[in-house]
């Protein structure tokens, strides 16, 4: 393999992991590189951006899919829990670039937005920090602010990653006995390794499957278009550590 010699962003925090870097929220990590449907969310909003359409990345982080669908033509919104992370995003912005960006906090589920506002959405390694009644009232909410045949783009850590993959047993056992939320796990300072400050970490962690997240969709009104299991597309992926859906409102 050869080595990464892509300069590092000095934007950026300091991260001991390759490919991923450190939220400022209590939220994990941000990769430095997209999975294939944050790859098709970029082209997508670059193909809408020349009608004029706007899409959403929310949940952006420091943007690492803004920035690719910015250079793909897009005109994009981004929206993130944390100020800091937006405040850096500004400034990763090209200057040629930025009037087709624009930004706002915001935190799902009490986030909104006006109906039919976009062409696209993504929410990339956001859903599986909120719990079920969550992720509902949120997929729903991104179905009223999509435009007819807008396109959701959605990718959440899968129970086969992260601390939590000790209960993908468990998170098997529950999903064939019916449960709708299977990954759940209530005490998210029980994954940590001895020592470590859980201030740091959510209080809890609700990894999904791309099941859970078709029947999410689906109940919202959407048409599912693909819903797979995905890479991560960092230096150490497996394959299996997100779950991605596409999917289409009427």
């Amino acid at each position: 393999m050869t080595a990464d010699t892509t300069p590092k962003d000095p934007l950026l925090p300091d991260s001991p992991v390759a490919g991923l870097v450190p939220t400022m929220n209590k939220t994990g990590w941000m990769t430095e590189s997209l999975d294939s449907y944050s790859e098709q969310f970029a082209a997508y909003a670059g193909e809408i951006g020349a009608q004029d359409i706007e899409s959403l990345d929310i949940g952006c982080a420091y943007g690492v899919a803004t920035l690719a669908a910015l250079d793909a033509g897009a005109k994009v919104f981004a929206c993130d829990i944390e100020p800091k992370h937006l405040e850096i995003l500004e400034q990763r912005v090209p200057g040629h670039q930025k009037a087709r960006f624009r930004s706002a906090t915001g935190i799902l589920p009490e986030v909104d937005f006006p109906a039919n506002s976009f062409g696209a959405i993504l929410a990339a390694r956001v859903l599986h920090f909120l719990n079920g009644e969550q992720i509902e009232v949120t997929v729903g909410k991104m179905f009223d602010w999509l435009q007819p045949d807008g396109r959701l783009f959605l990718v959440a850590d899968t129970p086969y990653t992260g601390p939590w993959f000790i209960h993908s047993a468990e998170y098997e056992r529950k999903k064939a006995a019916g449960d709708p939320w299977p990954g759940y796990v209530d005490d998210y300072a029980g994954l940590l390794p001895d020592g470590t400050d859980p201030s740091g970490h959510p209080d809890f962690i609700n990894p999904l499957d791309p099941d859970i997240l078709e029947r999410v969709c689906k109940t919202a009104g959407f048409e599912v278009i693909s819903a797979e299991i995905l890479s991560s597309s960092t230096p150490f992926a497996k394959g299996n550590e997100h779950a991605g859906i596409i999917a289409r409102k009427p």
